[in-house]
């Protein structure tokens, strides 16, 4: 992929976010576009962050989040249609109606064979291929979407839209591939498909510090070598339309640290010494939390809103949540249960490989087995 020009207002909407003037001449700073995601990576999640997501929600009620849902958690019907629809309406039970839902596009079986797609079990991001005790039921979210040609990537793409409205979380015209892997023929296919934004553009830097040792380093340095750490979201054309990148550049807190945070936190509002790079008018800020990790990160997720919404204040900066400001949100809203129906059990369990690190290479990453 050839390097992406840092240009301004590609996306004839971002251009909404350019800095305007008062009545006394003075520089209004542009709103900062947030982007809160939960990702749902298709493995089970426990009581304990389905709890901590709730109170999160509680305590910052009116934030719109998007969620990016693994369609795995909806092709299972047919293994275990109950274990399903129990997941589905805990996922659901934690979303308000300010929120919309995205597809993360994984390499699940289960995804890829109710798409009439055979599967493949390598390569994955760690460079090992999958074992048959591994995915002796269900298994394949490491494996790297780019393993499937371009009509194999838009039939799974195209049955995930079809769970998505079926199964009441709106249309599925946003998305995120595992591990930001977007290859040119996934996006090619996503667009070809309908996919009308992209969450996987991320500027490497921030992503390979600990995957030094694994293939998925390069493929990230190779994919988006024209992605700055402040970049703006742009616009891409592929071989089968264009669609927006709204890049991942923020804050991945299953491993960022507070340092971290508040480093970049003053790189993005043009802070002290950290403010060494010009920060573009249509700013944007990715926070990204999976939702099987949710209580550990938590206390990091309302660290950085608080640091947020004081910086924001101090420098008379509107704030704006993507899940509300995006185009086409309306489509991708779930349809919520009703507020008097019953809590949702516990999720059973779905059946899955040996614990794996996360796709968004937040934990440190390897092969299935080794010690992390």
């Amino acid at each position: 992929m050839k390097p992406i020009p840092r240009l301004p207002c590609l996306v004839a909407w971002t251009c909404l976010f350019t800095a305007s003037t008062s009545a006394l001449g003075e520089a209004t700073p542009a709103p900062l576009l947030i982007t809160i995601a939960t990702v749902w990576e298709g493995e089970p999640v426990s009581e304990a962050n389905l709890e901590a997501l709730r109170s999160f929600r509680k305590s910052f009620s009116g934030t719109g989040m998007i969620y990016f849902v693994s369609p795995a958690y909806l092709a299972r019907e047919a293994r275990d249609r109950r274990a399903a629809e129990d997941q589905q309406r805990a996922i659901l039970a934690t979303m308000e109606k300010n929120d919309i839902a995205g597809i993360y596009l994984n390499g699940w079986k289960s995804t890829v064979e109710a798409s009439n797609v055979v599967f493949r079990s390598a390569p994955t991001f760690w460079g090992n291929s999958l074992n048959a005790r591994q995915c002796a039921d269900d298994c394949g979210r490491e494996v790297v979407m780019a393993a499937y040609t371009g009509n194999e990537l838009r039939k799974i793409i195209r049955r995930s839209r079809e769970l998505f409205s079926r199964n009441g979380f709106g249309s599925g015209s946003i998305m995120q591939v595992a591990g930001h892997a977007a290859s040119p023929e996934v996006l090619g296919a996503a667009a070809a498909e309908g996919i009308t934004h992209d969450f996987s553009a991320v500027a490497a830097e921030l992503m390979t510090g600990r995957l030094y040792r694994f293939p998925l380093r390069k493929q990230l340095r190779e994919l988006w070598s024209g992605v700055g750490p402040m970049m703006s979201p742009f616009q891409m054309e592929t071989g089968s339309g264009s669609l927006t990148q709204m890049t991942s550049n923020g804050l991945h807190l299953e491993y960022s640290p507070e340092p971290e945070i508040r480093n970049y936190l003053d790189r993005l509002f043009g802070k002290g010494a950290a403010a060494d790079q010009k920060i573009p008018a249509n700013r944007h800020l990715y926070i990204g939390v999976p939702a099987e990790t949710f209580a550990i990160a938590r206390p990091k997720l309302e660290l950085a809103m608080s640091e947020i919404i004081q910086r924001a204040s101090d420098s008379k900066t509107a704030l704006r949540w993507t899940a509300e400001a995006l185009p086409g949100a309306g489509d991708n809203k779930p349809v919520l249960p009703s507020p008097m129906a019953t809590p949702s059990p516990t999720p059973s369990p779905a059946p899955s490989q040996t614990q794996a690190p996360s796709d968004a290479a937040a934990r440190s990453p390897g092969p299935a087995g080794e010690a992390h």
